[in-house]
């Protein structure tokens, strides 16, 4: 009898080695390579996918709406903390499977670390059937990091000067005129503190690229290069020469509450917060917003999809949607943002396209824009 069972307990694992040399393998799919009709059908398979972002509720739940109904796919957006967000990409890049397939990315330090750790799969870029029609340069370079093609454009800000064209008759253009006009009309050019606004950190940066020896040397770096600084103390003489002839506010939203205050005449400013004191009556209507020709910094918000992705497929499809033209305009007239497309306009937008690809400039990376940060609170703001 006990030979008999242990004969069979051959056969049946025998049976089983045999079924497993015979049964294919689970084919791994390489979605960059199908065409876009293929990555869709496989999409739609999949059906569903995971997104992770931390503001645009109602944004994204009304382009979540109108994708089920387009492709049948659910999504499941989360909001949650930039930097928990983060730190749960982090953690789970090097699981075989996360939990996220798709994630919106911003700021220098997740841009950053996201980056350096791997985490996206692609470069999707190229899969997009639109993407040429994303900003150009967003599509490049993020807080001056180098994406390569994992993330795409998802709506772009950008920094120029406001002012009160009643104030202002002739709104300088280069670094020259206005280092005149600030000498002509003290206390009237106002910045924010950098550490206490992204458009403080814009007029410090272009600050320094005027007196430091230009930009260009500090874009590709991922860590501080010392040597690229040293003669950032010009910089730092200037702004205290100039010390009484401007006025430093608190925050962005001082500087465009100054203006309409009528204390200050030209300052420099955030287009979407702009956009957001004219909806809401804090500012006069007639102020004018332009990006000199001296140049000015911008970016922008992306999109990504994760390297461990378990809906790699609807993940791709998904930030295809978002960056689709009806959904961008959708995004501009909830959100405000500015649309990340070259081709189309949204009502909500104060820049024209030819001046943000002319005098927009990007940022340079992360760790220089900390340290400048840094350097300007201890050696102006505390002198």
């Amino acid at each position: 009898m006990k030979k008999l069972i242990f004969f069979s307990v051959i056969l049946i694992m025998a049976g089983a080695m045999l079924f497993a040399a015979g049964k294919p393998e689970a084919k791994k799919v390489d979605y960059l390579s199908l065409s876009w009709d293929q990555l869709t059908a496989e999409a739609k398979k999949e059906g569903s996918v995971t997104f992770y972002t931390w503001l645009g509720e109602d944004f994204f739940k009304s382009a979540s709406q109108k994708f089920k109904e387009k492709y049948g796919i659910d999504v499941n957006v989360i909001i949650g903390d930039r930097t928990a967000n983060q730190n749960k990409v982090l953690a789970e890049k090097d699981k075989e499977v996360g939990t996220i397939d798709a994630m919106h990315v911003g700021g220098g330090d997740m841009v950053k670390a996201t980056i350096a750790a791997g985490a996206y799969y692609g470069p999707i870029l190229p899969v997009i059937p639109h993407a040429g029609k994303l900003d150009p340069k967003l599509s490049k370079v993020q807080e001056g990091i180098a994406t390569n093609g994992f993330l795409a454009p998802g709506w772009r800000n950008q920094t120029g000067l406001l002012f009160d064209p009643e104030r202002v008759s002739d709104p300088p253009q280069t670094w020259e005129q206005l280092v005149a006009w600030i000498k002509a009309h003290p206390k009237q050019f106002a910045f924010c503190d950098p550490s206490k606004g992204g458009s403080g950190q814009a007029f410090v940066q272009t600050a320094i690229g005027y007196l430091c020896g230009g930009l260009d040397k500090y874009q590709g770096d991922t860590e501080l290069v010392p040597d690229k600084i040293n003669n950032w103390d010009v910089a730092w003489k200037w702004f205290n020469d100039i010390e009484n002839m401007v006025t430093i506010t608190g925050s962005n939203n001082e500087s465009v509450s100054r203006l309409n205050e009528g204390e200050v005449s030209l300052v420099v400013a955030w287009d979407d917060n702009v956009l957001q004191h004219l909806k809401k009556g804090t500012l006069f209507k007639r102020a004018k917003l332009y990006i000199p020709s001296l140049g000015l910094p911008g970016g922008g918000d992306t999109y990504g999809v994760l390297k461990n992705a378990p809906n790699k497929a609807a993940g791709i499809l998904w930030v295809a949607f978002l960056t689709d033209s009806d959904t961008q305009v959708m995004m501009n007239d909830i959100m405000g943002s500015t649309i990340a497309r070259t081709d189309v306009k949204g009502k909500n937008d104060l820049l024209t396209e030819d001046e943000r690809q002319k005098n927009g400039v990007i940022w340079i990376p992360g760790p220089y824009k900390a340290k400048f940060i840094a350097d300007f609170v201890q050696n102006v703001l505390m002198k």
